[in-house]
């Protein structure tokens, strides 16, 4: 089952007006000067090439929950984390660095210790979806591997 992507709007507010302003302020010195003298083209032009390379990193982005796994899209990215090496799937909000949209994330631990953050707009129904594929029991915002029986961790 694919899940879409949460988009915090005012987080999207943010970057598209870094987006403008890094694109149309170098641009406009260029064409009209700063003084005596104009802004090189190279400056003009560089900030539509660092943008043409960044947008296909993160965009498009989207979860599938497959019989082989789960599957992360985040750009170029694409990842397929077997079921078998998910230890815990835990709820974070914070504006931290990621590469997604929202404050309301995901935290994916694995068995090798790889960490990977995502946002589903239906956090809940994802949770739900992964849990019936594997062994991990729901713990409060998340899901993790069952407890111990024998010393509670």
């Amino acid at each position: 089952m694919r899940f879409e992507t949460k988009f915090d709007r005012w987080i999207v507010a943010v970057m598209i007006g870094g987006v403008a302003l890094s694109l149309i302020l170098p641009a406009k010195l260029f064409f009209t000067g700063a003084g005596p003298h104009r802004l090189p083209l190279w400056c003009a032009v560089l900030p539509w090439l660092i943008w043409a390379g960044v947008l296909p990193c993160i965009l498009p982005q989207y979860y599938e929950v497959r019989t082989e796994g789960l599957f992360i899209r985040q750009g170029w990215r694409k990842i397929l984390i077997p079921y078998a090496t998910l230890v815990g799937i835990q709820a974070v909000s914070d504006a931290g660095s990621a590469g997604v949209f929202s404050t309301d994330r995901l935290l994916i631990t694995t068995r090798e210790g790889k960490c990977y953050v995502i946002a589903p707009a239906e956090q809940r129904e994802f949770l739900d979806h992964v849990s019936q594929r594997t062994l991990l029991d729901q713990r409060g915002s998340g899901i993790g591997l069952p407890l111990s029986p024998l010393t509670g961790i």
